[in-house]
């Protein structure tokens, strides 16, 4: 039989080897919403970005026919 000391050190390892993984796990969950979150807003600046040239175009571009 193991000496209690013993038991224990395995047992706050183990503990703090699936802490560990949590962490990484987590940290892993975080990185990639926070690359969806960049790549949300990139998108979306750019739709607006877009929608914003069309709107100028419309108004002052080469939709309007010119009057003489």
């Amino acid at each position: 039989m193991l000496p209690l000391w013993t038991k224990t050190h395995i047992s706050l390892t183990t503990m703090a080897g699936l802490s560990s993984m949590h962490f990484l796990e987590r940290l892993k969950k975080m990185v990639i919403a926070a690359v969806l979150f960049i790549a949300f807003a990139v998108a979306t600046g750019a739709a607006i970005v877009k929608a914003y040239q069309w709107h100028q175009d419309v108004l002052y571009g080469r939709y309007l026919k010119r009057i003489d």
